[in-house]
């Protein structure tokens, strides 16, 4: 149903009117208080399950081509060292901008048609990026192919709208680490399947060129899917209630700009650019390092720089779940003391990989720095709810833009002092940076040094009981 049920016409006025009915307990907006992973009703689960999935697949569309950049400089002369960096940094450019878009339009249009249309639309240079012949083509299509980077604001963004204040942060993290699991999964699979095709296609140029067929598909599939059979919140989809008149439109651009007033939203785009920022690196340069640093075959240096992802498939949870523990004992200041010690730890194990010379202590060295990635993200996301809940897409929006901003300006690391020397100063980077998490403060919620200086808001949990939770209600836009 995609809107509340109206009471019948022969009732008496004062009886209240059915309200609609939810498989997960729910909050009084109708927003789910609790996670059951093997669920997959509508609206709550089913959207979670679209939202990670969907993401899942726009990694794959979106790094398809980096494993297999050693063989494609292999067979193309248009291609080298330094040009293959320069397309995986120009790929992750192009998901900036429509970052920056597809928040305020999430807030607008609902996250179901902004979702669907990034993966469909965004699939065409996947399936053309097997026509370059040049490094001008090969580098518009991964710009292009950069905007299905976009899905993991809408992500965010579905899942705050589905999700309770309470479990919000687990929710939000469990659903980005999946889908960032994608970016592992592909630098594992895309390998195989390129084996695969070229073991009947046996012509290695025209075999990566093909295989890039296989995430286009799926792009396209996904898309069609979330569309028919989601929901854009819990009481229904946008257009509809804005038929119903139970909801306004919004402005995405007004949107936009409360968002971008408050600091809050930019000091977190700097720090999500040392969490998500470092992934995105990782998952461009990792199969290449792993093949050049320790003279293995591409399809093994993939498999294990696929395993930097698989750490996805808990680690951000954990790092959700974290930020939620720490609130319930000591509010917001909990989760910003739980960002900040997991950001320094991600520093110190990032410089400590990039000083190992041996695989055998590398790899161990690889999954805890990976955890610490991804576990920060998560924390990162556990506050984002909570810096304006009013323009929750145009928040995801600016911090979502600030991981692409930071792999892409942090990538010239890399050039200047070798992939070895350039994680090492990347290290050293986060690790100045994670301090700036002291610098977060909301007058109701307090920081890690200063106490609230307003009282908290009030609202009800599922077991009906009124506590006070300093994550409810909007920020001050300015303060």
């Amino acid at each position: 149903m995609s809107s509340r049920e109206s009471s019948d016409a022969a009732e008496p006025a004062a009886t209240p009117a059915p309200t609609r009915q939810y498989r997960l307990p729910v909050d009084e907006k109708n927003r789910a208080t609790k996670i059951m992973i093997w669920n997959f009703s509508r609206p709550h689960m089913r959207s979670f399950h679209f939202a990670w999935s969907s993401f899942f697949l726009a990694f794959f569309g979106w790094f398809a081509l980096a494993p297999l950049l050693p063989t494609i400089k292999e067979k193309n002369d248009w291609l080298d060292d330094d040009s293959a960096l320069d397309s995986n940094i120009i790929g992750v450019a192009g998901t900036v901008m429509m970052r920056f878009i597809a928040g305020p339009i999430c807030d607008r249009f609902g996250p179901r048609i902004t979702q669907a249309s990034l993966l469909t639309v965004f699939s065409i240079p996947v399936f053309l990026v097997g026509t370059a012949r040049s490094f001008a083509t090969f580098a518009l299509a991964r710009f292009f192919i950069g905007f299905i980077g976009a899905a993991f604001v809408v992500t965010q963004a579905w899942t705050t709208i589905m999700f309770a204040p309470v479990i919000v942060g687990t929710a939000n993290a469990t659903s980005a680490g999946w889908g960032n699991l994608g970016g592992g999964v592909t630098n594992a699979v895309m390998p195989l399947l390129f084996k695969a095709i070229d073991a009947g296609l046996k012509n290695p140029d025209r075999s990566w060129r093909v295989v890039q067929v296989i995430p286009g598909c799926a792009l396209v599939l996904c898309g069609v899917l979330l569309f028919f059979f989601s929901d854009d919140c819990p009481d229904g989809n946008y257009q509809d209630l804005i038929k119903a008149g139970t909801r306004t439109k919004t402005n995405p651009w007004l949107a936009f700009f409360r968002a971008s007033k408050n600091y809050r939203s930019w000091v977190l785009f700097v720090l999500y650019a040392m969490c998500f920022g470092v992934e995105l690196i990782m998952n461009g340069n990792l199969a290449s390092y792993f093949k050049e640093e320790f003279a293995l075959s591409q399809s093994v240096a993939g498999i294990i720089a696929g395993l930097f992802g698989l750490m996805n498939l808990f680690a951000r949870t954990i790092g959700g779940v974290a930020s939620d523990l720490a609130a319930k004992k000591y509010g917001m200041r909990g989760r910003l003391w739980a960002f900040f010690i997991i950001l320094f730890c991600e520093s110190l194990a990032l410089i400590g990989f990039s000083r190992i010379g041996k695989i055998g202590f590398a790899i161990p060295v690889l999954i805890v720095f990976s955890s610490f990635v991804q576990m920060a993200e998560g924390a990162t996301f556990g506050i984002v709810p909570f810096v304006d809940p009013e323009a929750t897409g145009a928040v995801s929006g600016i911090v979502g833009a600030g991981g692409n901003v930071g792999a892409v300006t942090l990538s010239f690391l890399l050039k200047i002092g070798g992939k070895s020397d350039g994680f090492m100063y990347l290290g050293f980077v986060v690790m100045g940076s994670s301090f700036l998490v002291h610098a977060i403060h909301w007058p109701q919620y307090g920081s890690t040094f200063r106490p609230a200086t307003a009282p908290p808001v009030k609202v009800v949990e599922d077991d009906a009981d009124v506590v006070e939770e300093y994550a409810a209600g909007p920020a001050p836009i300015a303060t």
